[in-house]
């Protein structure tokens, strides 16, 4: 098997916990049934879509986030458009879905779109034919959906913020990938996976890799990822001082939280404000967290309504 693909990661996962998903996945590969993936942001979702591609009888696969397109722009970038649908339309152009045709469309953080775009995804995804802009023609696309969410989807339903119709056509099957702090199995090989990538030597002590393993990377296998990308810009070697430095960074979020019960969406909230006063970059913080700019602005938007400051 080659080095460093995505099967390499996920192969070499050995916690109880991604053993399971291997096994689901396995179970739902070569279906045609909508999946509905979540969890929490950097948790992996994207290695574990590759990795059902990987094994399924499906060739080719287009990966779509829903908050990377500004929602005016949406249907003509993903559904394409006729020569004078607008301003502009100087020709006709196919769209980012019709390049899924007999493969998967992986439709990234799907609780971004606005109730407008929900209710016309409904339609589409259980007829699988959609209108370019400025076309009276349907056009048909035979592919298998898949869907993802950072969030808890159905709280969401609940306060009326996605369609509960919609809800329910996406998640004929659904699976959940656990944090990092639930799959603690998996943090040494996902540490050595991306030293391996960046060529690196692991010398820990036993102290250190129990550190590794205690520490709760809230930032999940992105927080990994950039750990080890950041250790590489400097040297060749991961050591015990690198871990005693991972640790002194995140002591000040650690005293922030500790005393306090936070639910999940609190922490996430207080941990991204952390980065932001940390770095004071949003697109590092982005970068960092594996998501957009415009995921990471509307994940601010939301604490703000969090906050009650909406």
């Amino acid at each position: 098997m080659p080095k460093n693909t995505t099967s390499t990661l996920i192969y070499n996962l050995v916690d109880p916990g991604s053993n399971q998903i291997k096994e689901r996945i396995h179970q739902v590969a070569d279906l045609n049934t909508n999946l509905l993936v979540y969890g929490e942001t950097g948790v992996g979702k994207d290695f574990w879509i590759q990795y059902l591609l990987e094994i399924s009888r499906f060739e080719k696969l287009v990966n779509l986030n829903c908050g990377d397109v500004p929602e005016n722009l949406l249907e003509s970038e993903w559904f394409g458009y006729k020569k004078g649908a607008f301003t502009g339309a100087d020709r006709d152009r196919e769209g980012r879905w019709i390049t899924a045709e007999g493969g998967i469309l992986f439709l990234n953080q799907i609780d971004l779109l606005s109730l407008n775009m929900q209710s016309k995804l409904l339609r589409i995804i259980e007829r699988k034919q959609f209108f370019p802009l400025g076309s009276n023609r349907e056009t048909t696309i035979n592919t298998r959906f898949i869907f993802s969410t950072d969030h808890d989807i159905q709280q969401k339903v609940r306060d009326g913020l996605f369609r509960q119709d919609l809800f329910y056509r996406i998640s004929s099957y659904n699976l959940r990938i656990p944090p990092l702090r639930e799959r603690r199995g998996d943090i040494m090989p996902l540490i050595k996976y991306f030293a391996g990538q960046q060529s690196m030597e692991i010398e820990l002590s036993p102290r250190a890799s129990q550190t590794l393993k205690d520490y709760p990377w809230y930032g999940n296998i992105r927080e990994i990822e950039n750990f080890i990308t950041n250790i590489s810009i400097m040297k060749r070697t991961i050591e015990d001082q690198d871990v005693d430095g991972l640790i002194k960074n995140a002591h000040d979020f650690l005293e922030i939280t500790k005393v306090r019960e936070l639910s999940l969406a609190e922490m996430e909230r207080d941990y991204i404000h952390y980065l932001l006063k940390k770095y004071r970059n949003k697109k590092k913080v982005a970068s960092l967290l594996g998501i957009s700019r415009k995921s990471l602005y509307n994940k601010l938007d939301r604490y703000k309504e969090l906050d009650g400051q909406a």
